[in-house]
């Protein structure tokens, strides 16, 4: 259910113009979050905005966010501009703003330590010309297509204390490779965290970051083919701090000699993906993962040297410190439950496993990890969508993981009601749950769920023909919290009952709902009998109005 902060917030934002005097009976926080709940609901209507200037737009304002809203333009923001008012965080994601807005609200901000300008499609680096913060520290174009490097070198620049960058999504095309030159240039020695992918960086850019960043711990390079070996072994040498490096698909280390510069990752590493590397040579792989004694975080999603043998290797020597393990998509018929077994047996600390589309697996080796009290209480995630996932797998984990948050069990088709009635009396923090296609499920099971899980902020429904707008209306009434749900091929849920939902939760929702060949009469209407919504065009009239006689016949007896 709903806080009591969010039931207050709730109700201001729905008659803010008719309460007096906001302005000095709200805290600074329930102010910017009430201007953030007003944009998530597209409730910055003009008669709307003309109050909340006088009311909201106060000088003690530090973080403002705002997500998802046409209303948010640059008349908006120009509005809000002031140069008295000194702001920490700003967000601004997917809203209808361009250079003109940006620059307005950013002109004079010398406070600002996060800055958030996130799928922007009308952003040009001429933009961010005013974004001039000693202060600034993190810093995230993501999303804006018509950003370039000329754009990137202008901010950067302006701002040479950035930590965190981050650069990925579309418009990746103009970024140069003299990019990665720039910033090493102006940010390198402070530069901590570097999100740039998917790219192409070359070798020589690589080395370029390795002498210039040598305070470097987050690098990704998911999907990099032209990067080899040595320009990783320099990367290595040259930033010993690197504790998340990501090397998914850089296919030249599958060959030698280029794979023998995974023998140099530095022993500071704690999270490492290799997803999708075609390394052949299981010693490398092995010998390579061993000498990393501060490994927790694991990605091996389909490498051909991964079998029983080498798998068991591996965790034999590293599975006590690790907390996630990744082998999603794993199909390879020499590895089998029995290299599972490893994991029972030698991980202690493990808090997310994925072994989805692992189609080889039953997990009925995972049986002593999950019937372990102490162990499973740690789990959070689990990722468990593969056809021959055995159903007490699933009900060992329903009864014994108390602490999960994210559930991903698509297709499995054994998931039915009584699995859904032991998640919800025995994992009440549980946040995102993944159920497509498991046609078992119905609204008795749902229902339940959601009552129990009130926190519940992801779901993804599609294909479950048999749950009904009654499953919508319980998770209106109990889960304020939803985000994001799939509900693709749902036939028996109305968009009338999904406009409710949106309209129940407290941010946001984004919903996807393509029925192709869903009842073109549906109507929903509200029970006078029961009080429940229901749809008008399934309800039989003809034992409605009987019933209905009786019970008249049976009053006017008494």
């Amino acid at each position: 259910m709903k806080s009591l902060e969010d039931i207050c917030i709730h109700c201001i934002m729905n008659s803010i113009q008719e309460i007096p005097h906001i302005r000095n009976r709200l805290p600074r926080i329930y102010k910017e979050l009430l201007l953030t709940r007003l944009s998530e609901h597209n409730l910055l209507t003009p008669n709307v905005i003309k109050y909340i200037k006088h009311e909201l737009f106060v000088n003690s304002l530090q973080h403002l966010q705002l997500y998802h809203c046409d209303q948010v333009n640059d008349q908006f923001l120009k509005s809000f501009a002031d140069s008295d008012r000194q702001l920490k965080t700003l967000v601004i994601e997917k809203c209808d703003v361009s250079d003109g807005g940006v620059l307005a609200v950013t002109q004079h901000q010398r406070a600002l330590e996060t800055l958030v300008l996130k799928n922007l499609v009308n952003l040009t680096p001429k933009g961010l010309g005013n974004v001039k913060s000693p202060a600034l520290r993190a810093l995230n174009l993501t999303g804006c297509s018509l950003m370039n490097s000329k754009g990137i070198l202008t901010i950067l620049q302006n701002n040479p204390n950035v930590q965190v960058l981050r650069l990925a999504g579309q418009g990746n095309h103009k970024y140069d490779d003299q990019l990665f030159h720039n910033i090493a240039e102006t940010v390198g020695p402070t530069l901590r965290e570097l999100h740039f992918a998917p790219h192409t960086i070359s070798d020589v850019c690589l080395c370029v970051l390795a002498t210039r960043c040598p305070n470097l711990q987050v690098l990704d390079l998911y999907g990099c083919p032209r990067i080899t070996g040595g320009s990783l072994l320099k990367l290595t040498q040259g930033c010993t701090s690197l504790r998340n490096l990501d090397l998914s698909y850089c296919v030249h280390l599958s060959q030698s000699p280029d794979n023998q510069s995974l023998w140099t990752l530095p022993v500071s590493l704690t999270t490492l993906s290799l997803c999708g590397i075609m390394l052949e040579d299981s010693t490398i792989l092995v010998e390579a993962l061993e000498r990393l004694r501060n490994l927790q975080s694991i990605r091996l999603c389909g490498i051909p040297c991964l079998d029983d043998t080498t798998f068991t290797q591996i965790i034999e020597k590293r599975g006590c410190s690790l907390t996630e393990i990744d082998l999603s998509g794993m199909r390879k018929t020499d590895f089998t439950d029995e290299g599972l077994r490893a994991i029972s047996r030698y991980c202690k600390s493990l808090e997310i496993l994925n072994i989805s589309m692992c189609h080889e697996f039953t997990g009925e080796s995972l049986l002593p990890l999950l019937e372990d009290p102490a162990r499973a209480n740690i789990i959070t995630k689990l990722f468990l969508s593969s056809r021959k996932i055995n159903y007490d797998v699933l009900c060992a984990a329903a009864s014994h993981c108390h602490s999960l948050i994210s559930l991903d069990l698509g297709g499995v088709g054994c998931v039915d009601d009584q699995l859904m009635c032991l998640l919800a009396h025995n994992t009440p923090k549980l946040q995102r749950l993944g159920i497509k296609g498991c046609s078992k499920v119905t609204d008795k099971g749902f229902c339940t769920l959601s009552g129990h899980c009130q926190d519940l902020s992801t779901l993804v429904l599609s294909g479950l023909n048999n749950i009904t707008d009654k499953s919508i209306f319980c998770i209106a009434n109990n889960c304020p919290y939803m985000e994001e749900i799939y509900l693709n091929g749902c036939k028996q849920i109305s968009t009338t009952t999904l406009q409710y939902l949106m309209d129940c939760c407290v941010s946001s929702l984004y919903i996807q709902h393509v029925t192709p060949n869903v009842a073109p009469e549906q109507l929903m209407a509200k029970n006078l009998d029961t009080g429940e919504f229901c749809r008008v065009d399934l309800i039989d009239y003809t034992t409605h109005s009987r019933r209905r006689k009786i019970m008249k016949e049976e009053l006017i007896g008494l």
